[in-house]
This record gives structure tokens, C-alpha cells and sequence, in this order.
């Protein structure tokens, strides 16, 4: 079984390697978008171990040849894992501070399809998205919305004028939500940024990172 601590640790180990400077952690365009891997092996060989526990619950609900045919996959790091077992752990220990909150017990409370909202049969890049809310349908049956935002902040023009645009995964809660909402608001849509996007595999997918301080499955 494996323990929240566990997770912790681990999520330190890579916040520690993840300091160092590699393309993999900075939009505004890779180096080289193509990879000669597939979407899963992608994750899988991920360097910095970035997806272990990702792909560990990909191959729990048998999805990696669902993975491999999406035309695009959000993916979510461990960090995103950690942060959503930090909070189910911090819920259950409100009732007995004894408790504890494993892997197992999350896949007591997800389904398959909280996985698959993930993924999408369209090709979804950041030069085709447009600065208003698109909606999609997730593999999951799940409505969603991406749009893409221009960056204002001075950081994301150092080197140059090119205009940065970030890429943002929308779960639609009700209706797509079209002006300011409180985000403490249960009914407010929940958006995740991208901190990594357009990597083209050889399984014919686009591979975009969710940043990790998402929270997988709840946004």
C-alpha cells in the first residue's frame, strides 16, 4: 500500500530536481516539439520522474492504449496527485487525526472517466485556440473549455517581443461560466494553466503538462 508520506517525500525529491533549468518546464515553445516516443512512454521515461504515480493509475484502469489514440492528452504530474491526497488526507483527519489516505482509498472515490476527462479526441494546440472559452467534450463525457491568454508580465518577454500565450484546461461545473466568478464559489468553473504544451508524440497525440499546482481530478 502506498502511503500519503511516501508521496510527500517523493513530491520533495522532485521539486528539487524540477529547480533545474530544462525545456521541459517552460512554455512560450520548445526547442524540439517532436518526440519519437508514444504519449505513454513519454510520461513513462519522463526524466525527472515527473509522472510515475500518473502512469501507475493510467495502468491501474488499463487506459494506455486509450492514452496512445488520444489526439490530446491534459496530463497532470504527481504533484497534482500529491496535492489531491494532501487535501482528501487533511478531510479525513478532521473527523479522526489517526486517519489515513492511500492510493487505494482514491481509487475508492475516482472512477475510469475522472481520468479520461483528461483526454480528448480533437488536436488541441496552443496557435488554434482562440482568447475565448471553446467547448469540448472530454473522452470522459465530461464538458470542458480551453482558451488561450496572452502573458502581460514583463518575465515573459525578456528575450523577446514574440507575444506569449498560455494555454488553459477549463472543467466546466453547470454552465460555462462567462465573466469573473468568486473562486470560492462550488458552482465556479475550474481552470488549470498549462505549464508545458505542444508536444507532438509518435502515437499522433498533443501532449500538454497541467502545472503542478493543480489538483487532480478536482481542479
Amino acid at each position: 500500500m502506498i502511503r500519503f508520506t511516501h508521496m510527500v517525500l517523493v513530491c520533495c525529491l522532485l521539486l528539487a530536481t524540477a529547480c533545474k533549468k530544462d525545456a521541459y518546464l517552460t512554455d512560450g515553445g520548445l526547442s524540439n516539439a517532436h518526440t519519437d516516443l508514444t504519449t505513454y512512454d513519454y510520461l513513462a521515461k519522463q526524466q525527472f520522474q515527473l509522472f510515475d504515480t500518473v502512469v501507475a493509475i493510467i495502468d491501474h484502469y488499463n487506459l494506455k492504449d486509450e492514452v496512445n489514440a488520444a489526439k490530446t492528452f491534459f496530463a497532470p504530474t504527481d504533484y497534482a496527485v500529491a496535492n489531491y491526497l494532501r487535501m482528501k488526507l487533511d478531510s479525513v483527519r478532521q473527523i479522526d487525526e489517526n486517519n489515513r489516505y492511500t492510493l487505494d482509498d482514491m481509487y475508492n472515490d475516482i472512477t475510469i472517466d475522472s481520468v479520461r476527462q483528461y483526454l480528448f479526441s480533437e488536436a488541441i494546440s496552443v496557435a488554434a485556440a482562440t482568447e475565448t472559452s471553446v467547448k469540448y467534450t472530454t473522452l470522459g463525457n465530461t464538458p470542458a473549455a480551453i482558451l488561450k491568454i496572452k502573458q502581460t508580465d514583463p518575465i515573459y518577454n525578456q528575450w523577446s517581443n514574440t507575444p506569449v500565450y498560455l494555454l488553459y484546461y477549463t472543467k466546466i461545473v453547470g454552465t460555462l461560466d462567462t465573466g469573473t466568478t468568486d473562486p470560492n464559489d462550488p458552482d465556479a468553473d475550474r481552470r488549470a494553466q498549462c505549464q508545458t504544451t505542444g508536444i507532438l508524440t509518435s502515437s499522433g497525440g498533443v501532449l500538454h503538462v497541467l502545472n503542478n499546482l493543480h489538483i487532480f481530478v478536482r481542479f
